[in-house]
């Protein structure tokens, strides 16, 4: 049985993998770390930074970026760029792996899991002599909404 993973645990394994790399542990970094690992959906900087505000708590911007960038070099977060130039990110710890669907329309993000295209990935790669680590795929389309308000009436 998998372990259930919550803020606290995520936490701590940001605490064990930053102590292995001789980073200090601040105010300001837990702060934005409990609030990445809050969110289980895909956010920007400027989303967390925005989020801050809105609850009239100072954060720096560029603490914001390093932070980010700290979490993503402990592989604590994944950075999605969608086809944007806004870059996303979600963390890791605890989530499946999956896939996501784009809205080219809307920009809706919706993730998907699929236990055959696993199989044929993998298949794939052992034809091709290929050692995978890890994979992404995302499908960009129409989702429902924007493809029904497309039908002609």
């Amino acid at each position: 049985m998998r372990k259930k993973i919550t803020v606290e645990s995520d936490m701590a394994l940001l605490y064990e993998r930053m102590q292995r790399e001789g980073l200090k542990f601040t105010a300001p970094r837990e702060r934005i770390a409990r609030w990445i690992f809050s969110n289980h959906g895909h956010f920007t900087v400027d989303d967390i930074i925005e989020d801050f505000r809105k609850n009239g708590e100072k954060i720096s911007p560029a603490t914001t970026y390093r932070v980010v960038q700290m979490l993503l070099e402990l592989s604590l977060l994944i950075e999605h760029n969608f086809g944007k130039e806004t870059k996303y990110y979600e963390h890791t710890p605890g989530h499946p792996v999956h896939d996501h669907m784009i809205c080219t329309e809307c920009g809706t993000i919706e993730e998907f899991s699929d236990a055959g295209l696993m199989e044929e990935l993998n298949r794939v790669a052992e034809e091709k002599k290929f050692t995978m680590v890890k994979h992404s795929l995302s499908v960009y389309g129409l989702c429902k909404n924007c493809r029904n308000k497309k039908k002609p009436v």
